[in-house]
């Protein structure tokens, strides 16, 4: 993950892990300069868990997506963190990480609708949207214009801004020729295949893609065992375990026999 400023108040800033600080003073992980910035403002700890930010100072300007943050707040790529009158988004560590190539553009062929995800839902998380649940079923138009499936009351929204669609198993973002293309997780494209867990951003209105039954994005799904080798153990180690039991029930078999000659020595003895 690295920390963007879209006003250029401070260099990209990558966040590989643990905990970093930030405030004006010196001593912090990240130094930012700014009006409203308190010494030890804030603190964000990335983990596997995910990423959270803390409030360090409750009298501090902080927010999320708009929204005050006084304590704590669980923040997602794509967020818009601020700290007074600084800005920073939360963006991938890598520009590519996402894949723009839309199935279909590639010559691949495009699979039945019944292997899609049971449900796919894009839930507003800022904006005028926030806390709405939106189905997509095949296809949805992103735009100001009123006939569209989202309305984004946003002067920097086209008309008729994108599309978000189903194809085959894969969510898929397209631009409709707006210019200023979606942001993905804080990555300004003109298309994406969306995963589950994604935020993407129409102006100020930001939504998130949840789709159970579709991996993580950098999730790798599991090989499903074949009917042939399904439930039989690896053969180089088959015969480990088997051995292994083996030794194990003599071994027993061994020590009860000692015990029972040691109870009958003392039995013998007493008598």
């Amino acid at each position: 993950m690295r920390l963007s400023f879209p006003n250029g108040e401070h260099a990209d800033f990558v966040v590989e892990g643990g905990a970093i600080s930030l405030g004006n003073a010196d001593g912090n992980t990240l130094v930012l300069n700014g009006r409203d910035i308190a010494p030890w403002h804030a603190r964000i700890n990335v983990d596997a868990r995910g990423i959270v930010l803390e409030v360090l100072d409750f009298a501090a300007r902080t927010h999320v997506n708009a929204r005050p943050v006084r304590e704590k707040a669980l923040l997602r790529l794509g967020d818009v963190l601020c700290l007074g009158v600084v800005a920073m988004m939360l963006k991938p560590d890598r520009d590519d990480v996402i894949q723009t190539a839309l199935p279909g553009e590639e010559g691949e062929e495009e699979e039945s609708p019944d292997a899609l995800p049971a449900r796919v839902v894009m839930r507003g998380v800022a904006g005028s949207h926030f806390g709405r649940a939106i189905a997509l079923r095949q296809r949805l138009v992103v735009g100001r214009a009123a006939d569209c499936d989202i309305v984004v009351d946003d002067a920097q929204i086209a008309p008729h801004h994108a599309t978000v669609e189903l194809v085959g198993e894969a969510i898929c973002l397209r631009d409709m020729g707006s210019g200023a293309g979606v942001l993905v997780n804080g990555l300004r494209l003109k298309t994406a295949v969306l995963h589950t867990g994604d935020q993407v951003a129409f102006g100020r209105d930001h939504f998130l893609i949840e789709a159970p039954g579709l991996p993580l994005r950098g999730e790798i799904a599991l090989a499903t065992p074949t009917p042939e080798n399904a439930g039989a153990p690896d053969a180089a180690e088959a015969p480990v375990a088997n051995a292994n039991s083996r030794g194990s029930i003599w071994w027993l078999i061994g020590a009860a026999a000692l015990i029972a000659l040691g109870l009958s020595w003392m039995l013998l003895r007493g008598a």
